[in-house]
């Protein structure tokens, strides 16, 4: 895979970041290759942060439209057996319309959460102009976040081989 972002580059990245975020479990996680792209020589700044930031939009958009449509139908009807009754979903929908914004952007942030933030704003039906905001911010700091560290230690691999 690794192979396949150095040669497709922007593109590559795209592609494996969208498979990851539609929720296509990878053996590899999506940071390890935005940070891979950041270290080449070549790399532009702002074409990285655009591929990663329409590549998350792209992606979690199918994951959070998925939940939406159906998710909360499901939660309602099966919640029982997980605890979940009318008024815990209430609550949490409630929450959700109050601290959504900042759920997504912490959620995103976390390996581990970053798939399931989508899944979760949609069941709750999160407006999609907030999820697709947040998602955004989240996205351009995660983003920057592996760029700095593919740059980082794209340059200390270079000075360790020197």
């Amino acid at each position: 895979m690794l192979d396949f972002v150095e040669r497709f580059s922007y593109l590559g990245l795209f592609l494996i970041l969208f498979a990851e975020e539609g929720g296509i479990p990878l053996p590899i996680p999506g940071d390890i290759f935005i940070a891979t792209v950041a270290a080449l020589p070549k790399t532009n700044y702002f074409l990285l942060v655009l591929t990663v930031v329409t590549a998350t939009l792209c992606g979690s958009t199918i994951l959070f439209t998925l939940a939406r449509f159906f998710g909360h139908k499901l939660i309602v009807k099966f919640g029982k057996y997980i605890k979940l009754t009318p008024e815990k979903i209430k609550r949490i929908e409630a929450w959700f319309e109050k601290r959504g914004g900042l759920a997504i952007v912490i959620g995103r942030l976390i390996p581990g959460l970053r798939i399931i933030t989508p899944a979760v704003a949609g069941i709750f039906e999160v407006s999609y102009r907030t999820f697709w905001l947040y998602t955004a911010i989240a996205a351009f700091i995660w983003a920057n976040i592996y760029y700095l560290i593919g740059r980082f230690f794209g340059e200390v691999l270079k000075t360790v081989i020197k």
